[in-house]
């Protein structure tokens, strides 16, 4: 029987199952892009590196922007960040934690363990908040010009144009069911009340004390298991829950959006000890023409990354380092036209960048592990398959002029067991820079019932991949 070249498919998401033959699809430092108007559905873009904008000794506790200014905690400071990529010390904000801030164009408030800060860009003093009903919250929010405090017991809202007051009348429970609060977020005009247990929608009615009221049937029976996990894009709001599982919420209706195996991931951390997610922070960012969330959780080192036009495809994983872990990117934002990035242990500020490939100087490792390839592609499931070659379609002749990636290649393993084990296999070529008619192909790759393959990189180049082709025939008994 004579070889047949047969398509396949080498884009797709992370996928890891609990049974490694079921699926052992990983995706890392890449991520999926629908490209439907192109020859082919999808394409791994390599994730943008780490361009240096700015640095100041101190371990990032996050970012946020007041008008079209942007401001860091890191350290024990607070920090203005110019257009310019220069820092200006603005004062003190004690402790270590992240904090959660909110504003109102003018006035920014932080919450940290060590209390409430209220911070003028006006006079450019900062200053702890003593009104007794504000202070112990654990959260900030603002809508119609009053801030939400979050307690465990109570949701404390404001005096009209004044953060640091409020009137003790202007509180209200969780009156849903017995939970306790975690926190308020206001997204699309309404105000997500998140508990431990439920999350019910209100909205600013302007009227009565507090001038707060619940919208009746937005009540969600799940809460709020990391404080630091939501985040909202333009479309949606997307948090951590109590069930372990990752969710988002546009008009008025909730979604789970995270997969089988990211949900199981989870929750095996959870079973170590429920604080191994509590400390999950949420942030989105839009890079190119997609958006997305990433959700990092520090205790176990890992960072996941979801674009929200592709659903459950639009999942992968960044890392940074040689060895795996988590991102370094701990906080995320854009201002003045860019994207950026805080380094979770110097506090260094980034700018994402398409045209650089490390992160500070630092090689990115990628990584993709395939579908499966079995004798269901040519209609006899469980068969005995021969491949005589493989060919990887992607970006060629994007080699540096000089330097690592000035002749890149990649390195292709196969496993036959399910990604269990990896057999050591080749490292085609790219091309150097102008080689654009390169073909990237893999021979000689003899018999096995079902097959993936591990693609790995980390020349400093621009490796973009599409699709794959193989040469296959039965291999009988």
């Amino acid at each position: 029987m004579t070889f047949t070249t047969l398509p396949v498919q080498v884009t797709g998401a992370s996928y890891q199952s609990r049974s490694r033959p079921l699926s052992s699809q990983c995706t890392v430092n890449w991520y999926q892009q629908a490209s439907n108007q192109a020859k082919d559905p999808f394409v791994l873009m390599p994730f943008p590196g780490l361009l240096f904008n700015a640095g100041d000794p101190g371990a990032d506790r996050g970012f946020h922007r007041v008008g079209e200014t942007l401001y860091q905690v890191k350290g024990e400071s607070l920090y203005f960040v110019g257009t310019n990529g220069r820092t200006g010390f603005q004062g003190a904000i004690l402790g270590t934690d992240r904090c959660i801030m909110a504003n109102d164009g003018e006035n920014l408030f932080i919450v940290s363990s060590t209390g409430v800060y209220h911070f003028s860009t006006i006079t450019g003093v900062i200053s702890l908040v003593t009104d007794s009903n504000i202070v112990g919250a654990k959260s900030v929010d603002f809508i119609n010009n009053q801030f939400l405090y979050t307690s465990t017991d109570f949701t404390t809202v404001s005096n009209v144009g004044d953060g640091t007051t409020a009137n003790g009348l202007n509180k209200i429970g969780e009156e849903t069911n017995p939970d306790s609060l975690v926190r308020d977020y206001v997204f699309d005009e309404l105000i997500y009340r998140f508990g431990t247990r439920t999350t019910a929608t209100w909205y600013n009615s302007g009227v009565g004390n507090p001038p707060i009221e619940k919208l009746q049937g937005r009540t969600f029976e799940i809460g709020l298991a990391a404080i630091h996990s939501p985040a909202n894009t333009d479309n949606a709001l997307y948090w951590l829950a109590d069930d372990r599982r990752i969710y988002r919420t546009t008009a008025g209706a909730k979604e789970v959006i995270s997969t089988m195996p990211i949900s199981n991931a989870i929750d095996g951390y959870a079973k170590q000890t429920i604080t191994n997610i509590a400390d999950a922070i949420g942030s989105t960012f839009t890079i190119g023409s997609d958006s997305f969330y990433v959700l990092t959780f520090p205790f176990n080192d890992k960072t996941f990354l979801y674009n929200e036009s592709l659903g459950e495809l639009g999942w992968s994983e960044l890392s940074s380092g040689p060895s795996g872990g988590r991102y370094q990117g701990n906080s995320f934002l854009s201002a003045y036209g860019k994207t950026y990035v805080a380094d979770v242990t110097n506090g260094n500020i980034y700018t994402l960048d398409f045209d650089t490939y490390t992160n500070n100087g630092d090689s990115i490792r990628r990584e993709r592990v395939t579908g499966s390839v079995n004798g269901g592609l040519v209609g006899a499931p469980g068969a005995r398959l021969q491949m005589s070659k493989a060919k990887f379609i992607m970006e060629t002749g994007v080699g540096l002029i000089d330097g690592q990636g000035d002749n890149p290649r990649i390195m292709i393993e196969y496993s036959d067991d399910g990604g269990r084990s990896f057999q050591h296999g080749a490292w085609p070529r790219v091309g150097r820079l102008g080689e654009f008619t390169l073909q990237v192909e893999f021979f000689n790759l003899g018999t096995f019932y079902d097959r993936i393959f591990r693609i790995s990189t980390s020349d400093n180049v621009n490796y973009s991949i599409f699709s794959g082709t193989i040469d296959l025939r039965l291999a009988g008994n």
